[in-house]
């Protein structure tokens, strides 16, 4: 059986600079600049449109 799911939109922390909306560099830290993936907010819009393909399971019985 094929299943289509859609997840409604939400806000999320940015994973690239976990919600601070800088990059930084290297060992130092440095910052660098805004979060390009953010544009430096530190929050960014998620959904999901996923297919399922939802099957029996059918054990191997081996004798």
């Amino acid at each position: 059986m094929i299943q289509k799911v859609r997840k409604a939109p939400k806000i999320a922390i940015c994973r690239a600079c976990h919600g601070t909306g800088e990059i930084y560099s290297g060992r130092l830290f440095r910052k660098t600049g805004p979060c390009p993936q953010c544009e430096g907010s530190g929050r960014v819009m998620v959904s999901c449109d996923m297919t399922l393909d939802v099957r029996p399971y059918k054990s191997k019985k081996t004798e």
